[in-house]
């Protein structure tokens, strides 16, 4: 399994969604360890469908990624969870 760089592997789920006048819409993204790379937006606004894709990212990608966290203002409590899976996107 590829890393991020370090000695722990790299985990980041991103979900952001609502449940309003057009049902359940969300945007979610995922890193995994291995590499993959999950999108999925779901939004019912005239009848639109979910889209989802998967693709592979190269490890400077995910240390990129990494970076990008680390040297953010997220808070610790935050990070902590970004790093364990809370739902798959299937």
């Amino acid at each position: 399994m590829a890393t991020a760089g370090g000695d722990a592997e790299f985990y980041l789920r991103y979900y952001a969604g609502h449940k309003g006048k057009f049902g359940h819409e969300f945007l979610e993204f995922e890193f995994r360890p291995d590499g993959k790379l999950r999108y999925a937006n779901n939004s019912n606004y005239k009848n639109d469908t979910m889209i989802r894709k998967e693709v592979f990212v190269s490890p400077s990608v995910l240390r990129e990624a990494r970076r990008i966290i680390q040297e953010s203002d997220v808070s610790p409590m935050w990070l902590r969870f970004i790093h364990h899976p809370v739902r798959n996107l299937t």
